[in-house]
């Protein structure tokens, strides 16, 4: 049996996946059957790069929640399974590999017996719903939007109805002013917004759709109408069985995404669709909504709650990677020092500490310190986003988190930076580290020095979000990875010397134009740029 007729007979049902690994590990069997191999997906497993019958397993954490006690078990799943550490992703929630599948059961059995699901991790399903992370205690946000983001998770988790979708669907919900979790490439996002109706405001969401990244990228787009909060699961529910029941979808893999559904049908139509399915018509949008400039948001650093007397501190983990001891350490300052329930992940793969009473501020701040945490780090440290990699990743091209970090630690000495800017570093052009939407992005591929292939990459530039949201572009092509730090250096020091007072990164890049910065990008020697 093939894959897709495997798919079809078992409806991609993940509690019949489990079961078969259950009984592979009870019989003793050496391996999986190819079958089987293939849907664990839809239970946040996929196998590793080179070692046989080892998994990478992704867990679901809805709007980046995750416990002390869900921390822990991580942590000690981590340390004694899973070589001592996680990853975290972008889409908030954590990889951990090293995963036998003899050891799969037990550990799903842990996690799920703190309240951790791994169902529609991977796999042709509804990924973990994304939100903003400090919903609830933003000072600036219009509402919490993350009950709603709890709820659609709630929904569609283990749902069979939605367990077989023509390929991977990804929702975000969100309220904050700055729309920091990225809805410009979500299939659908819900956008925080209010209206009035007389003398009574009425909150709701700006619905988006039909953004996504990989080979072909596309920006979202405004359907320009408003959602009310009652209406909410009844929209997307209808949206995704829209997505659901469109054969021509399942027909070529390469094009099975929502945005190329968004992108053949156009807004008209699919509204028109929507509202048939819901039998009413859709309300619009207010004329006074806007989209938020492009700003970066990363949630780092202390920050005052709305809440009188809390904050919430925000540390950046480098490369998304972090050990257990961190793991550990966090979970205990957040019993010591906060409320002990709530943490955060985000989609710049960091990690949040919420909840603070402002006495203990600085006490924990000293105690993260103490297992290599801090908050005082380089907007580059601060800010670069990546991708698995070929250590574990069977799609990628080069390595990304070792050349990461050092190509971040060589730039912390060699560019001061006063700001942050986005740097997404990516190991193929599937684009799980979202390069198009960087300041600079890197995207892996391969070239000759000397003979001997070896991991490169190109360089790209000018990626903006919000109102004047655009991809970046390439620039230069093919550099070898080892000089990509001394390219990225002469490029930002550039930026350095020519940029007027307040001009962003891609507002530079645009008034200097590309030939100067490839000029920059490939000198050998440094020299002043001239405008």
């Amino acid at each position: 049996m093939n894959n897709a007729e495997t798919i079809k007979a078992r409806n991609a049902n993940p509690f019949e996946v489990l079961q078969a690994v259950k009984r592979a590990a009870s019989q003793g069997m050496e391996s999986l059957n190819e079958d089987d191999l293939f849907l664990c997906k839809w239970l946040g497993l996929y196998t590793h790069r080179h070692e046989k019958d080892y998994f990478m397993l992704r867990t679901k954490q809805p709007n980046g929640f995750v416990s002390p006690e869900q921390l822990d078990v991580i942590a000690d799943i981590a340390e004694k399974q899973n070589r001592g550490f996680a990853d975290i992703t972008t889409r908030q929630d954590f990889q951990l590999h090293w995963v036998h599948y003899k050891d799969a059961v037990g550990i799903l059995e842990r996690l799920s017996a703190v309240g951790i699901s791994t169902l529609g991790a991977c796999g042709d399903i509804l990924r973990n719903v994304v939100g903003c992370p400090v919903a609830g205690v933003d000072r600036e946000e219009l509402f919490d939007t993350s009950i709603t983001a709890q709820k659609i998770s709630d929904f569609f988790l283990g749902n069979l109805e939605f367990a077989n979708l023509p390929r991977k669907y990804k929702i975000s919900v969100s309220a904050c002013q700055t729309q920091c979790i990225h809805p410009e490439i979500q299939c659908v996002a819900l956008v925080g917004a209010r209206r009035r109706i007389g003398d009574t405001e009425e909150l709701g969401f700006d619905l988006r759709v039909g953004g996504g990244l990989s080979t072909q990228p596309f920006l979202s787009q405004r359907l320009q109408v408003f959602v009310r909060l009652e209406e909410t699961m009844e929209v997307i529910r209808h949206i995704t069985e829209i997505w659901r029941d469109s054969p021509e979808y399942r027909q070529k893999r390469h094009h099975a995404r929502f945005k190329y559904l968004i992108h053949d049908w156009g807004l008209e139509r699919f509204r028109k669709v929507l509202e048939e399915r819901l039998g009413k018509a859709l309300d619009s949008t207010p004329e006074d909504f806007k989209e938020p400039p492009d700003t970066f948001r990363d949630h780092v650093g202390v920050h005052a709650q709305k809440q009188p007397g809390l904050y919430y501190i925000g540390i950046p983990v480098l490369v998304g990677r972090i050990t257990s001891a961190q793991m550990k350490r966090m979970a205990d300052l957040s019993r010591r020092y906060a409320d002990g329930k709530t943490l955060r992940l985000t989609n710049r793969q960091n990690l949040l500490l919420l909840n603070v009473l402002e006495a203990n501020v600085e006490k924990t701040l000293a105690g993260l310190s103490q297992v290599g945490l801090s908050i005082n780090a380089h907007p580059i440290r601060r800010s670069v986003v990546t991708c698995t990699g070929t250590e574990f990743c069977k799609l990628a091209i080069t390595e990304t988190k070792a050349r990461s970090r050092q190509i971040v630690e060589y730039l912390e000495k060699q560019v001061p930076l006063e700001e942050p800017l986005r740097l997404h570093i990516t190991g193929c052009p599937n684009a799980c580290a979202q390069y198009q939407i960087a300041h600079i992005g890197l995207m892996g591929s391969k070239t000759k020095v000397d003979g001997q292939i070896v991991d490169a990459y190109d360089i790209l530039v000018g990626g903006q979000l919000g109102s004047a949201a655009a991809f970046n572009h390439p620039l230069v092509r093919k550099v070898p990875a080892s000089e990509c730090a001394k390219r990225l250096k002469q490029l930002l020091l550039g930026f350095k010397r020519q940029r007027k007072e307040g001009e962003s990164f891609p507002a530079w890049c645009t008034r200097v134009g590309d030939a100067k910065l490839v000029a920059l990008l490939t000198q050998e020697e440094e020299h002043p740029l001239t405008a």
